[in-house]
């Protein structure tokens, strides 16, 4: 008698089962990190968003009979700012001040989507996904 049969062993089944596992394992970490900076990113970009729409409303109230004054404080909530800032796409939520100059305050934990981002006195934005004082780790300042 002749056997025909054709297919995997268990043996190879279980050897594919251990690669693909160990690929798991190796490509999640990497994975999670990528989304992870992309998150801090977008949370920059969204802050430097409102800084620009903030300049652009106190740059169009100058042209009322009663301008706003500098420093110019904006409070934000996650669905709007308050000094008539019209701002698009995700809103920051924390207290940003356009000071003299046309430049803004240092101001740290402003929070976008679990993201928090502070302002230095370098105009630079830094984001982090930890709450912290001054920066912190997994931290990202995109260029503007």
């Amino acid at each position: 008698m002749k056997s025909n049969q054709k297919g995997f062993t268990l043996i190879e089944l279980l050897a594919v089962i251990v690669i693909l596992a160990i690929i798991a394992l190796i490509a999640t970490p990497i994975i999670l990190n990528i989304i992870n900076k992309a998150k801090i990113s977008a949370a920059a970009d969204s802050v430097y968003g409102t800084m620009e729409a903030i300049k652009l409303a106190y740059t169009e109230s100058l042209l009322d009979p009663e301008p706003k004054t500098l420093p110019l404080e904006v409070t934000c909530t996650k669905t709007s700012c308050d000094k008539d800032v019209k701002v698009s796409g995700t809103i920051p939520a924390g207290t940003i001040t356009l000071g003299d100059e046309g430049h803004f305050l240092a101001v740290d934990n402003i929070e976008v989507n679990g993201v928090f981002c502070s302002i230095g006195s370098n105009q630079k934005v830094t984001c982090s996904s930890k709450r912290t004082e001054t920066g912190g780790t997994d931290t990202e300042e995109p260029s503007a």
